[in-house]
């Protein structure tokens, strides 16, 4: 059956229905649901006799074939991601999150799913139809052990009838069941927002017959994740979003949290525990954030000035943003030695320096050795919800406790601003607050931090060896970290 035909049962019968206008609890209503994926890019997955125990998905057509997304506007996005896994491989057999902005800013997803090894591949405003045409890179590529996805809005608020986000929809089933038979496909419900609540009744469609499509299915779930804003009222709570009215606030994160960890793990084992023995005591591992184009900065060298080797980001231009989900895998020490530990982003950055106030002129009197050009001379920023600013250490020893430095800095006589860093583990978050710029904040008139090191000791990492830092505006415009140091116990 087509997908209109598909629809015109569901809404005769009332079979999956979801009622937007009655308050539903906020935990998870989880359905099995079948739907297919489809993409631009060449499939990869297993072998065809890898899934002979798996059932057809429940239609005989093609929904791939009328999948449109006009000019791929998400494409250069997408091609970043190729490039950083290229780079530095994330492990396989986690769990992908792909979708829309939701995936994309959700910092505390790394935490929240931990158990799960979650891998975040948002695109902020793509829409179910780019996620299907991109399901290789984005999933695929990954071999996953599940895959959740929060899309669908964009589509409808591009214009497109339910009947089109429903074929997009079985279109990244279908390319998910072709390329990892088996792997359940987990679709949160698109979202009540009260800058989309007109859309609302074609929203419910469309999750109304994912819905139903979830009963016919064994791989394919449904996450009644509206249920847990449309407790709070129609349209939902405006505390529940930003400003705009569109985007999730803190509070609205937490709520969806609600509907969806519970559903995950009614769906999902958690993943093999890992067993990381962390680096040797007394390791230390530095890393410098930042643009590396000549007019914004520059990596730190393989080996300083002072004979201690560095890591550095991928290379990256001014202004640009490294995305959730991108990483530096194998950590050297400062004495070069090779590691199992990882940095990940869990929320995006922006990258900028020279031509805006960092510090290239560093003192050793006031940062000793960390006072090396190229690594406070630039810096990762943040100072949009878009960019949700986080970092992760992973292949930690999970009874170590180590201690974290961070230095924070860029020059501005317009404003003071603050930067605060908060570590969540295995034990209680720990936080502090730093002054990143300021009049006359430095020494000899720099704008700016040039001696304070932000330092946080005994910090436990969870179970599964990570540290999670968090970076946040307090005051100001902007948020900054420029490098960071890890001490192991």
């Amino acid at each position: 059956l087509g997908a209109f035909a598909l629809l015109a049962a569901a809404c005769a019968s009332g079979e999956g229905r979801v009622d937007g206008g009655e308050a539903s609890s906020p935990e998870a209503s989880v359905r099995r649901d079948g739907g297919p994926s489809a993409a631009l890019d060449a499939p990869i997955g297993a072998p065809a006799d890898a899934g002979e125990s798996v059932p057809p998905l429940p239609w005989a057509d093609d929904p791939c074939a009328a999948l449109d997304v006009g000019s791929d506007p998400f494409a250069d996005v997408v091609a970043a991601y190729a490039r950083q896994d290229d780079l530095a491989p994330p492990p396989p057999g986690g769990l992908v999150l792909a979708g829309s902005s939701t995936i994309r800013r959700w910092r505390s997803a790394a935490r929240a799913l931990s158990s799960f090894d979650p891998l975040q591949r948002g695109v902020g405003g793509a829409r179910l139809a780019d996620v299907a045409a991109h399901a290789t890179t984005l999933i695929l590529r990954h071999a996953p052990r599940g895959v959740l996805i929060f899309a669908g809005t964009n589509d409808l608020a591009d214009g497109r009838a339910p009947g089109e986000v429903i074929d997009a929809y079985r279109c990244l089933a279908t390319r998910v069941h072709a390329g990892a038979p088996g792997v359940p496909l987990i679709y949160v419900g698109i979202t009540p927002t009260p800058a989309r609540w007109p859309l609302w009744p074609v929203a419910e469609q469309v999750n109304a017959e994912v819905r139903r499509l979830a009963s016919l299915h064994p791989s394919l779930h449904y996450v009644d994740g509206p249920g847990a804003f449309l407790s709070t009222g129609s349209p939902p709570a405006a505390g529940l979003f930003l400003e705009d009215g569109l985007h999730l606030s803190a509070e609205g994160y937490a709520r969806f949290e609600s509907a969806v960890l519970p559903a995950v793990g009614a769906i999902l084992a958690p993943s093999p525990r890992p067993t990381p023995t962390g680096p040797a005591p007394g390791t230390l591992i530095r890393v410098d954030l930042g643009p590396s184009n000549p007019e914004d900065g520059a990596p730190a060298p393989a080996v300083d000035a002072f004979g201690i080797a560095w890591n550095a980001w991928h290379p990256l231009a001014g202004g640009a943003q490294a995305h959730a989900g991108e990483a530096l895998r194998g950590l050297r020490s400062t004495r070069g030695a090779s590691s199992e530990v990882a940095l990940v982003l869990t929320g995006g950055f922006r990258a900028n320096g020279l031509r805006n106030g960092g510090l290239v002129s560093p003192s050793g009197a006031r940062l000793g050795t960390l006072a090396v050009p190229e690594a406070t001379a630039d810096f990762f920023y943040s100072g949009d919800p878009d960019d949700a600013a986080g970092l992760m250490f992973e292949g930690l020893d999970p009874l170590g406790r180590y201690t974290l430095r961070l230095f924070a800095s860029r020059s501005s006589a317009d404003e003071e601003r603050q930067t605060a860093f908060t570590v969540h583990g295995g034990s209680a978050a720990r936080s502090a607050t730093v002054r990143t710029t300021g009049p006359a904040l430095g020494a000899g008139g720099y704008d700016g931090n040039d001696a304070e090191v932000t330092v946080l000791e005994g910090l436990v990492p969870d179970a599964r060896g990570r540290l999670f830092v968090d970076v946040d505006r307090r005051v100001g415009a902007y948020c900054y970290v420029n490098l960071i140091e890890l001490e192991a116990p």
